[in-house]
């Protein structure tokens, strides 16, 4: 325990043997930042969460889950895999004690029932000291401090993603939808290369880019990419479509390139997707 509340447990193992284990956890906070692992976590029997990490330069993403009642975890590995991952947990006290009016708010709009869930990318220098802290296994009041600070920075981090999340939800209700965003409802455009989209509105590219920056809060690439990728889940969830072809529905010609982006994406392998949903509505 580094604080009153929180718990901070990391580790860097290789299993000699596969494994699997269960237990319960009481109502509380976990925020879980696989920096590497192949070890399968089952929060609750609804999110299945492991490293989805492919290049060291990747961003690191932490997953906050909410138990509001006691629930189970699971872990499963095989032999020889190695997990390197940091694992917080934030007590029901330590969230009321901490939280102010704004942030109340937020965290109840969001975490609003048992097991909801926010994924976000950790900044640069954050995922650096995780990284470090990983290295870490001592007792002793310095890497004590070093925890102490790392978890507040990251609860702070994820107030601030809420916040954001509460931003872009107000703007979906108050905005006038702009040219980009009027051309971005005609399903054309996923087929549509930069360069038309760019005549189309009558910009240049890096006008384009800019705008979508702007207006989308990410280049356009990356939005096009992830809304594919959003359609693609929803056909594999709907069971309409098979692998391959949501693939092909995605832009990918070949099956592992999309079960990579769809696994960095949304944190579990597109063959999970129909199993995924069940346990939601279960």
């Amino acid at each position: 325990m580094i604080q009153d509340g929180i718990l901070f447990h990391n580790k860097d193992i290789v299993h000699k043997a596969d494994f699997a284990t269960e237990r319960e956890l009481p109502p509380q906070l976990i925020i879980a930042i696989p920096l590497e692992s192949k070890a399968l976590m089952t929060y609750g029997a609804t999110h299945q969460l492991r490293g989805c990490r492919f290049h060291t330069s990747d961003p690191i993403v932490a997953t906050a889950i909410f138990y509001a009642r006691p629930d189970m975890v699971q872990g499963a590995a095989k032999a020889q895999v190695r997990s390197r991952s940091i694992v917080l947990s934030l007590s029901p006290a330590w969230l009321e004690r901490k939280m102010t009016g704004p942030q109340r708010e937020r965290f109840e709009r969001v975490f609003s029932h048992h097991l909801s869930r926010v994924d976000w990318s950790l900044p640069p220098h954050l995922g650096q000291i995780a990284e470090a802290l990983n290295l870490t296994s001592s007792q002793n009041a310095p890497e004590m401090l070093m925890r102490e600070a790392f978890a507040l920075t990251l609860w702070e981090s994820l107030m601030s993603n809420l916040q954001q999340i509460s931003q872009v939800c107000g703007q979906r209700h108050s905005e006038q939808p702009t040219r980009l965003k009027m051309l971005l409802r005609d399903e054309k455009v996923d087929h549509m290369t930069l360069a038309d989209i760019a005549d189309t509105l009558g910009m240049s590219l890096s006008t384009l880019q800019r705008t979508a920056r702007k207006e989308l809060g990410m280049s356009l690439q990356r939005y096009l990419r992830e809304r594919t990728l959003q359609q693609a889940k929803a056909k594999l969830e709907e069971r309409s479509l098979s692998l391959q072809e949501a693939a092909e529905h995605a832009g990918y010609s070949h099956v592992a390139n999309f079960i990579t982006a769809f696994r960095k994406l949304f944190g579990y392998s597109p063959r999970q997707a129909s199993r995924h949903v069940r346990a939601h509505t279960q």
